[in-house]
């Protein structure tokens, strides 16, 4: 199976498409969800999530990036890949089916137990759509990728999930959005039919899936640190909350902090789905051409440091208004953890890109390690901030802090594994950072001069409308960078900048050089 040259643009354009449509879909999903069940369904929920999560990562040991990064794919592959990943599937479906009342009872829940069995349904859903996936990430067709994305979640998250809980069945809405979800996902991918899907009721040798395996293997679990290391502070909060009732505040505490920390992950998500996605496909074509691969990854760290370090600035300094904005006044004490947890978006969005870097590349072994002293250090201090009293607050502080310094360590690695000056990546951010000291004089000047919006209620008008003058700010940061390093947007193409030239105004667009 032959593996073509990345079409970048073309398929930045359409994943681009494809995430951020997710986002927006996924953000009116969770804004109505907030409104119609409890904080408590969604603490629930979130264990539930985390837990199928951290399992979910072993159940596929690492086939489905397998498929995308191996250099060379024959049929033999795929068969082994998609009869080996459904035999796990099922399995880990009974795994977790039996082990659900012990987890349960850790967390002192019974209602933990049920959501956790069904919610296990997903292992074996997610695990009949991974070979079809794969292959259409493979060749980068983000265009159908995009396609089967909108079509779950109009049908899953706001048809289905939405319907019931405004019937009433609270936290088995939220469940049964998940399954349907992924339900339609692997029937739209199967009816796509991606090249290499033919002929898979073939024969397989285990020698076809050890190959895989090997790659896979390093994959998970790289995979699965880098998934603690983003959940850990969600389950240490619900087990404290759980065993303390008294002063953790029970699974209504729980949902606060997953709410929160749901707000901080959007931007994330966008670049991180990106980045396992379009970056990961296309710098595994190039892993053999360093040069290439240098250019790439430049382009992107500039690229998602013009947009995430002002728009993570203009999150953490307004945190209130989009916490009340999205999930409503009820999350208006969620404020002051939003606003330290918004603090490190810019540098997980940046973690994210080098994390595509090193699974690209197969430089798993030194992220694993780094990895690893990054969780062992979050859970460490997580554990001392909810054991001093320091609540939720004190969590949001250490999960920054280790943040920031996962950062700083994956960025120094980066120069030596790209063969770059140890300062190149960092100076790639050089945009983000101007953009920021161009947006703080605003944000300060619209801090002080809106009229306020919280009184005796939410005056809504007045926080839609700040939260509107805010984004046309952040929106004018970027535009006032991308006009004096147009680079940051184009790399360096010319042909592509007289294309996003073309929309500006004459008067402006001239001075783009």
């Amino acid at each position: 199976m032959e593996r073509s040259t990345p079409a970048f643009a073309s398929s930045i354009r359409w994943q681009s498409a494809n995430v951020v449509s997710q986002v927006l879909l996924q953000l009116l999903f969770i804004m109505a969800l907030a409104r119609l069940i409890s904080k408590a369904d969604f603490g629930v929920m979130s264990i539930a999530l985390v837990v199928v999560g951290f399992v979910e990562i072993f159940a596929q040991i690492g086939i489905g990036p397998s498929l995308v990064q191996r250099k060379e794919l024959q049929p033999r592959h795929v068969r082994a890949a998609l009869h080996f990943s459904i035999g796990l599937g099922v399995a880990f479906f009974a795994l977790m089916y039996g082990i659900a009342p012990k987890i349960g009872h850790w967390f002192n829940s019974d209602a933990l137990i049920e959501v956790l069995r069904w919610v296990a349904l997903s292992f074996v859903l997610s695990s009949v759509a991974l070979v079809p996936r794969s292959l259409l990430v493979r060749r980068m067709d983000f265009k159908r990728l995009f396609a089967a994305a909108m079509i779950a979640m109009v049908i899953g998250n706001l048809g289905i999930g939405l319907g019931l809980a405004y019937a009433g069945y609270g936290v088995w809405a939220y469940v049964a959005a998940l399954l349907s979800q992924n339900a339609i996902l692997g029937l739209c991918f199967w009816w796509m039919k991606p090249q290499g899907t033919e002929g898979l009721l073939g024969g397989w040798r285990w020698d076809d899936l050890r190959e895989m395996l090997a790659y896979g293997g390093r994959s998970t679990v790289f995979n699965w640190f880098n998934y603690a290391a983003t959940k850990a502070d969600t389950v240490l909060v619900g087990e404290f909350a759980q065993a303390n009732p008294a002063s953790g505040g029970g699974w209504t505490a729980t949902g606060l902090y997953d709410r929160s920390a749901h707000l901080m992950s959007l931007p994330i998500t966008i670049l991180g789905k990106l980045g396992d996605s379009v970056l990961f496909s296309g710098m595994s074509a190039l892993q053999t051409d360093l040069q290439a691969l240098q250019r790439v990854v430049s382009r992107g760290i500039a690229l998602i440091a013009w947009l995430v370090i002002p728009g993570s600035l203009a999150l953490a300094w307004f945190a209130t208004e989009v916490a009340v904005l999205l999930l409503g006044a009820d999350y208006a004490d969620a404020g002051p953890i939003v606003r330290i947890l918004f603090v490190g978006v810019a540098f997980r969005s940046l973690i994210k890109l080098a994390d595509a870097v090193v699974r690209a590349t197969d430089q798993l072994i030194p992220a694993i390690a780094i990895k690893v002293a990054y969780l062992s250090g979050l859970i460490l201090t997580i554990y001392s901030a909810l054991r001093s009293g320091s609540g939720l607050e004190g969590v949001a502080w250490a999960v920054t802090t280790c943040t920031v310094l996962q950062f700083l360590v994956f960025y120094a690695w980066l120069g030596s594994a790209l063969q770059w000056k140890r300062a190149t990546a960092f100076r790639a951010t050089a945009a983000g950072w101007l953009a920021a000291l161009i947006a703080a004089p605003g944000y300060l000047a619209i801090d002080w001069l809106m009229p306020e919006w919280a009184g005796d209620g939410v005056d809504q008008m007045s926080l839609i409308l700040k939260v509107l003058v805010i984004a046309t700010w952040t929106a004018c940061a970027w535009i006032i960078v991308a006009l004096r390093s147009p680079s940051v947007v184009d790399g360096g193409d010319l042909e592509l900048r007289a294309k996003w030239t073309a929309y500006l105004p004459k008067w402006i667009g001239k001075h783009v050089t």
